[in-house]
């Protein structure tokens, strides 16, 4: 059954109150961009448009699509089904994140078959991630019509859900396509389900079948917005709270057949939560302390007040978004060690207190109750982001978001037309936080451009940012200004100093600028902490490059063990097998240098320095012949090392004398892990 047309008295089915019309008497009313609806949602998407050029890939895209295997297409599809969203496998002694989104995986599986290796690249994938948006766009104004709201406001709200300057990482962070997708399903399901409940408020008892393939509709498009975002199988909640305020036409009761349907959707979601849990093996996984501080404190009030914060943090970014983070880790959003006399504590209490008035305002006599259905959609789709029930892998995720806007935009819609009948501020105000949000929208996407950018705009807002400051310095590094970077590594230092990859950092860049002794300081330091940013899968660089400094300072005995720990752990390093080898020939270890010189060669099989040191061995051996081969190669690929020529005049005099005159060299190269 189409919507009403503006100005028609229809059939309530949710609300108690009449149609309300907007004031007609703003020249904002006066508008004809209202007229077809879809435009201002259209247009506020294009201002994602630019990051459709942006070819960086930024910080967890290079595990969740670039090198995941799943993301790439090759690996069974079966194995995607059995993997969490970074490709670890669910079940077995690994470590796994418990994001179970096999449908988000698959999307850049698909894409890559699509575009092939060559043109996989982030430009196509966050091209899909802008046009996912406006579909959502599109599919939330359907929502608003739907809901018998106003044209004008219907499409005010859907412009504001468009421009949420939050969902920039939704669009632009390839990670948070998951939550667009869910969305799309979740926004699919509601209207499928007003439709029909439009459809059958003139019968006095539903048909039994059509109430049977309503609920198999949603709880599929539950299982599926399930498999592309953990909070997709709240849909099912939010199907039986629809049920629950819907009402006979003109009266305060429930609609025919509402409870039955809410029941069976319920029980729908205690079986695929279940089925969900059993796959996963359990919802707790291991995060780290920098991402998720607010848990590793002791003090259970401490950890108590600190989570409601960040439900009201949430609300602030979901209503008024000021600074932005790529990540809120420590410190950006310190913990209310004092509880409730932490002045941020007011904070909470407006979120709750506002959170409730709401709720009593859609419940009273005159009350809308597509206000309260607007604020299901913020509140469930929310709750497994809240830390109430499980530990979630951020402080705070702009991200997470994205369903919650939707219920925003309905409470925004269903306010302004409640409160709009006989003013005309309330359009204007919501004009107004459009104007501010297409304003912070553009410019958030401006600051994605580039990690750099990125970075150095958040280390401005949220300069206690442990990641944001460590992160920033990584970018300095890689682009070679030593000292730009150590300023930001000592500077995220000073937040959290017992942060070993951020040591591992500058002991990099010592080693780099040859400042051995200060980087072995570090090492030193990093043993004596707790490790923190270092797990299995990149303990091998901690141990390859402590024992390569402990090479360069000539302490070749120490250096061995950890050298070896490290590469058991990861062979494929070309420069730890160097230094390795070069250790073991400084002791005169012969053999064992040889083997692993050539251990090296076959990870870099062109590297002349591991050539010129496999020829010393081979020279020092008496093994000439093999030398000259060696040293020939070495030369070939770099005909200007003063080492290799060094070592190469020793071996012609070699021709000569018969005999070494003097000691050849050995070289040592260092390569960023």
């Amino acid at each position: 059954m189409d919507a009403p047309a503006d100005g028609a008295q229809p059939k309530e089915w949710l609300s108690n109150g009449a149609h309300e019309e907007s004031a007609q008497t703003s020249w904002l009313h006066r508008l004809d961009i209202t007229r077809l609806p879809w435009i201002l949602p259209t247009l506020c998407c294009l201002l994602y448009l630019p990051c459709v050029t942006y070819s960086e890939w930024y910080i967890d895209e290079l595990f969740a699509v670039l090198r995941n295997e799943d993301a790439r297409g090759e690996t069974p599809l079966s194995q995607v089904f059995t993997n969490d969203f970074w490709g670890n496998p669910l079940w077995g002694k690994s470590w796994t994140h418990k994001s179970y989104r096999p449908l988000a995986v698959l999307s850049f599986s698909w894409q890559f078959s699509w575009l092939g290796e060559d043109l996989f690249r982030p430009q196509p994938l966050r091209t899909f991630n802008a046009a996912l948006h406006l579909a959502n766009s599109l599919l939330v104004l359907a929502l608003l019509r739907e809901l018998d709201l106003h044209r004008r406001w219907s499409c005010m709200a859907a412009a504001l859900f468009a421009a949420h300057p939050v969902h920039v990482e939704n669009i632009v962070y390839l990670v948070g396509r998951a939550d667009a997708l869910a969305t799309f399903g979740w926004l699919l399901a509601a209207i499928a389900q007003i439709r029909a409940r439009r459809a059958w408020q003139a019968s006095e008892k539903p048909p039994r079948l059509a109430c049977a393939l309503l609920v198999m509709l949603c709880g599929l498009l539950a299982t599926v917005s399930c498999l592309c975002k953990e909070m997709g199988i709240t849909l099912l909640v939010f199907t039986a709270g629809l049920e629950l305020v819907s009402c006979k036409p003109r009266q305060r009761c429930l609609a025919t057949g509402a409870l039955p349907l809410a029941v069976a959707s319920l029980l729908l979601f205690a079986v695929l939560a279940s089925l969900r849990f059993m796959m996963t093996q359990g919802s707790s996984a291991a995060f780290g302390f920098v991402d998720t501080p607010v848990q590793y404190h002791d003090n259970w009030q401490v950890r108590a007040w600190s989570y409601l914060f960040q439900h009201s943090y949430y609300g602030k970014l979901l209503v008024l978004p000021g600074a932005l983070s790529w990540d809120y880790s420590f410190d950006a959003i310190p913990l209310l060690r004092a509880t409730w006399r932490d002045v941020r504590s007011l904070g909470v209490l407006t979120a709750y207190l506002t959170l409730l008035a709401m709720i009593s305002r859609s419940l009273s006599a005159g009350g809308q109750r597509r206000l309260l259905l607007g604020l299901q959609v913020i509140v469930i789709p929310f709750v497994p982001a809240s830390n109430l029930f499980f530990k979630v892998g951020v402080t705070v995720g702009e991200r997470l978001l994205y369903p919650c806007t939707v219920g925003a935009a309905m409470v925004a819609a269903a306010l302004g037309q409640h409160l709009g009948r006989r003013r005309s501020w309330p359009f204007r105000l919501a004009t107004a936080l459009l104007a501010v949000y297409v304003w912070r929208c553009g410019q958030r996407v401006w600051q994605w451009r580039s990690s750099e950018a990125l970075y150095m705009a958040d280390a401005l807002s949220w300069p206690t940012s442990v990641k944001t400051r460590h992160q920033l310095g990584t970018v300095f590094h890689q682009q070679g200004q030593s000292e730009e970077a150590l300023r930001e590594f000592n500077a995220s230092l000073m937040i959290l100093d017992d942060n070993a990859l951020t040591d591992h950092c500058i002991a990099q860049v010592y080693i780099e600028t040859g400042r051995y002794h200060l980087a072995l300081e570090r090492f030193e330091k990093i043993l004596r902490g707790h490790g923190v940013g270092f797990s299995a899968f990149n303990l091998w660089m901690l141990y390859v490059d402590y024992g390569f400094t402990l090479v360069a300072l000539g302490k070749f005995q120490e250096a061995i063990q950890p050298l070896e720990y490290g590469l058991s752990r990861n062979a494929a390093v070309p420069h730890g097998q160097n230094a390795l080898g070069y250790a073991y020939a400084q002791l005169n270890q012969l053999q064992e240098a040889q083997e692993v010189l050539a251990r090296g060669l076959e990870y870099d099989p062109d590297n002349p320095v591991i050539w010129s040191n496999l020829a010393v061995v081979w020279m020092v051996a008496g093994a000439f012949q093999q030398a000259a081969q060696g040293l020939e190669k070495a030369l070939t690929m770099e005909p200007n090392n003063p080492v290799t020529i060094h070592n190469a005049m020793l071996l012609k005099g070699v021709s000569e004398t018969g005999q070494l005159t003097q000691q050849p060299r050995l070289d040592l190269f260092f390569s960023k892990n």
